[in-house]
């Protein structure tokens, strides 16, 4: 065989392995990486069904995913969808993805579906939501020093109003509250994904 001829066909060899690592690379990006919209609604309804809020979470955009305490919103979020909606929970993550509301919640829920490009070639969808600010008023006359501790998820984690005022993903938020050094009690908060803010009051006993 003439030089030529080797190298030729060592190039038809190299010319068909990079296809094949394009095709299977493709593929993967396709159906790994990239989410498609059946796969984001399903994504939705298994950790509803599951009450799985880590997957929900894994969901939404990485800056959502960044809030504050979304991991204890998303949890409470999917125990609602669970325990309270009245649409079939095989449905919620269609009905979510289709841009509707889901029915029997304790809020109407407001998420967004969003999608983006990968490697410039698939479309990926994923979940967004606003941010809801809560603003507390004290209004038991003890002064400014007031504690306030999330006690959602058992974590009892002293929070500030600063962030809260930075806004909370969508969820319920249980507190217990302390000012002027006196038990002023259990307060919660239930954001829907708004933005709205939402005014905590503080009242003596």
């Amino acid at each position: 065989m003439k030089r030529k001829d080797l190298i030729a066909g060592s190039l038809i060899v190299v010319l068909l392995i990079v296809v094949l690592l394009l095709v299977v690379g493709g593929f993967f990006v396709k159906t790994r990486v990239a989410v498609s919209e059946n796969r984001l609604a399903a994504n939705i309804t298994k950790a509803v069904q599951n009450k799985d809020g880590a997957l929900f979470l894994r969901q939404f955009s990485k800056d959502t995913q960044g809030i504050k305490f979304s991991d204890i919103g998303a949890q409470s979020v999917v125990k609602d969808l669970h325990d309270n909606a009245t649409d079939p929970t095989s449905e919620i993550g269609k009905i979510i993805t289709d841009g509707r509301t889901v029915v029997g919640t304790k809020v109407n829920y407001r998420f967004a579906v969003e999608r983006k490009k990968v490697l410039g070639l698939f479309d990926s969808y994923y979940l967004t939501t606003r941010k809801s600010p809560v603003t507390v008023t004290d209004y038991t006359g003890d002064g400014d020093d007031m504690t306030i501790t999330m006690t959602s998820g058992g974590r009892n984690q002293t929070v500030t109003q600063r962030q809260l005022r930075s806004g909370l993903f969508p969820g319920r938020y249980d507190f217990d509250i302390s000012s002027g050094g006196e038990d002023d009690g259990s307060y919660w908060v239930h954001a829907a994904g708004g933005g709205d803010t939402i005014d905590l009051t503080v009242t003596a006993d």
